[in-house]
């Protein structure tokens, strides 16, 4: 497979900014449009400085990049915020705390957090931990955002993570995390070994997952996943992959991680589509060994389609009936890889019939 059929702006813009700097009004529009979209208007407006080419945009671009640049500065200043209000409602406590995700690559300087919007903060704390960690955070402000007893019910006995949480003066919310990957699904991530490896930063009071962990949980994360911010999650691997890779020993230590954790599948998918949409470099004995976690070629194929269509729905070849099947395919899969298939269909029947429920009932007389 190769990556002739990406030909659209904002991965060019991305991957090499000069080759849509003779955009017309048109052009430029849409290719900011679609870099909002993405949550990638801050990264795309770095790309461009990195490049020293900004004196070649037109000032309206500039403007929106500037705009952008500073709504990821104040985001990024939020989310500082809030790591440190997690460490101040678990003064006391002794738990290790391990920053993920968006956090984790602002805390720890890492090239992925230039110009990364992030919704929430997510932690994960030791499961046995849970209840008294839930406690510190409702005593200092923080609310269930999920009030359904099925949804709670879901969380506690079926997902890697407590009910997300909501402060009630800040509206910030918090993810709580015991595992990386739910522990009903295809993936078998080692709590215990992730906790274990973490790497401290700053005073050592918060840590990050080890380089080879943050790569996989992203992964996962990802293509086990509906990959809503599919674009914008593909770029956080090259970001980190381009990183950690510089150590040559890191790939090894990647391929051995990813059998620990059960996760050859997601590190397959990372590695093929980050060449195909970054052209991130990746070891030759890397690959190789990689492909041996690879699919059948009919799931393969499949997934050649439905990656780049879901991930890039406003490309120029894609239909919008294409696009939403797609969609509809890697929700499907992505409760397959979830749940076992009775559990799965217990969860979608209570689905349906909780929609059914709340259906308002168009025969009845109007008020």
């Amino acid at each position: 497979m190769n990556g002739h059929r990406l030909n659209v702006p904002l991965l060019n813009a991305l991957r090499d900014p000069a080759t849509v700097l003779d955009l017309d009004a048109v052009g430029w529009n849409d290719l900011l449009l679609s870099a909002r979209r993405h949550a990638l208007l801050a990264r795309l407006a770095m790309a461009f400085e990195e490049r020293g080419l900004l004196q070649r945009l037109p000032g309206k671009v500039l403007e929106q990049f500037a705009d952008a640049r500073a709504a990821a500065a104040s985001n990024q200043t939020i989310m500082g915020f809030e790591a440190n209000r997690v460490l101040r409602a678990l003064r006391g406590l002794d738990v290790p705390v391990v920053l993920l995700k968006g956090g984790a690559y602002l805390m720890a300087g890492l090239s992925a957090s230039r110009g990364r919007l992030s919704a929430d903060l997510d932690i994960l704390v030791p499961r046995a931990r849970l209840a008294e960690v839930e406690q510190a955070f409702l005593d200092h402000g923080w609310e269930t955002a999920i009030t359904e007893s099925y949804d709670q019910h879901y969380y506690r006995a079926w997902s890697h993570q407590i009910p997300p949480l909501r402060h009630r003066d800040r509206s910030t919310e918090l993810d709580v995390h015991h595992t990386i990957a739910p522990p009903t699904g295809r993936a078998t991530p080692d709590a215990r070994a992730l906790l274990q490896d973490a790497r401290p930063i700053g005073n050592g009071r918060m840590s990050v997952l080890a380089p080879e962990d943050m790569v996989l949980h992203s992964a996962v994360h990802l293509f086990n996943e509906q990959m809503t911010m599919g674009l914008r999650d593909l770029l956080d691997l090259h970001e980190l992959l381009g990183e950690f890779g510089r150590d040559k020993d890191f790939w090894p230590r990647l391929l051995a991680r990813a059998r620990l954790h059960g996760m050859e599948r997601p590190l397959y998918y990372c590695l093929r589509y980050v060449a195909l949409f970054y052209r991130t470099p990746v070891p030759a004995e890397i690959e190789r060994a990689a492909g041996t976690f690879a699919p059948g070629w009919i799931v393969r194929t499949a997934m050649d389609w439905l990656v780049p269509t879901v991930i890039l729905p406003d490309a120029p070849h894609r239909g919008r009936t294409g696009a939403a099947l797609a969609r509809w395919l890697i929700f499907v899969r992505s409760h397959w890889l979830r749940m076992p298939h009775g559990m799965l269909a217990r969860h979608l029947i209570v689905k349906a019939l909780r929609r059914h429920a709340k259906r308002p009932n168009r025969t009845a007389p109007a008020a």
